[in-house]
């Protein structure tokens, strides 16, 4: 962990001073800025399409500080935090007995692979991604313990965080209903977390209807983003072939073959854990109405479970396969996160 914050932060410094950047440049790049925007300046269209949990803990954090510091200093030190709450509580919670597979490392290298994975900057800079990695693993892990009410609480929070909160809700109340003997208790517990779920979306909808005057506004600003219009178009998009796509694009082949590992590692993880597979898959299946795998990185840097399942099968593979995959990660990981310095594409 302390090596993945020193080069990151490192380089960033480095690529800063390199090209005579401002360091507060360096790290307010794409979302970054938007987020600073939200915190800064409110709602805007079409800033409605980022969920409104991490801003608003960033903003509070910040009018706590005083209500001076840049938003892109508050929201790093929080990613941050969060990221070593979630390496502390994981590693905690391995040691207090069996866990569900997929929910820690069982190796070093399956730690190695979460920790390197190609846009894991996300996790600790100005992101969401950080808060909602945090949020997650809690919800996971407490459903699977067969606690209700906090996994419950925590799913609420990741809804209010990201999309893909509604699959960790999913996943959740797989869990916490499959823990129980009979399959009446098993409807019973998946209901009841389902319902709490859904009474957290609504609350989401309620939140976006009285500050937008539309409950699905959060939808509609996604528009300004590339969509497809068809399930063909979703399709073709695997190979590049929808009408934005113009040119070999090199960096959108590589985010198609981490896809291709993430679906390949999913699926090994569906087969041991019915509940964490399907958060697997369906995190990887919702990037395709986008029309292709361009955010590939960044989604996955918050799936902790193929990450780890990818980690642990590699660590049994023959030691130059080893090396020559964590060479290949480090220089991803390295060039991604210069991308990002530089506002190069970097998701």
């Amino acid at each position: 962990m302390v090596l993945v914050l020193v080069h990151h932060f490192g380089l960033w410094a480095w690529t800063s001073w390199r090209r005579s950047l401002p360091l507060l440049l360096v790290l307010d790049r794409w979302d970054s800025h938007h987020y600073g925007t939200l915190v800064l300046e409110g709602y805007t269209w079409p800033l409605w399409a980022f969920l409104p949990l991490y801003p608003g803990l960033v903003w509070l954090a910040r009018q706590v500080l005083g209500g001076t510091l840049p938003p892109q200093v508050v929201g790093t030190a929080l990613s941050t935090a969060c990221l070593l709450g979630f390496v502390a509580w994981n590693t905690h919670q391995a040691r207090q007995g069996p866990v569900r597979e997929g929910m820690t490392a069982r190796t070093s290298w399956g730690w190695f692979v979460f920790l390197y994975g190609p846009a894991s900057f996300a996790l600790h800079s100005h992101h969401t991604e950080g808060l909602f990695l945090l949020l997650s693993f809690g919800a996971l892990a407490c459903a699977s313990r067969g606690l209700l009410l906090p996994s419950a609480a925590l799913v609420s929070l990741c809804i209010f965080t990201r999309n893909q909160g509604c699959f960790v809700a999913i996943a959740a109340a797989l869990l916490v209903a499959l823990r129980e003997p009979s399959w009446r208790e098993r409807f019973v517990r998946f209901g009841i977390m389902g319902c709490l779920a859904l009474l957290a979306f609504a609350g989401l909808l309620v939140f976006e209807w009285s500050r937008s005057g539309d409950p699905f506004m959060f939808l509609k600003a996604q528009r300004e983003w590339n969509h497809v219009d068809s399930l063909w178009g979703a399709v073709r998009g695997l190979w590049f072939g929808n009408p934005w796509h113009r040119g070999f694009n090199g960096w959108l082949v590589l985010r198609n073959v981490f896809g291709a590992a993430w679906l390949v590692f999913a699926v090994m993880l569906w087969r041991r854990d019915r509940a964490l597979g399907l958060y697997a898959l369906l995190s990887l299946l919702v990037m395709l109405p986008q029309g292709d795998l361009g955010n590939a990185f960044r989604f996955g840097a918050v799936l902790f479970p193929v990450m780890f399942i990818a980690g642990d099968w590699l660590a049994t593979r023959p030691g130059a396969l080893r090396w020559s995959v964590a060479l290949l990660l480090v220089w991803l990981n390295h060039k991604v996160t210069h991308a990002y310095a530089i506002a190069k594409w970097p998701y």
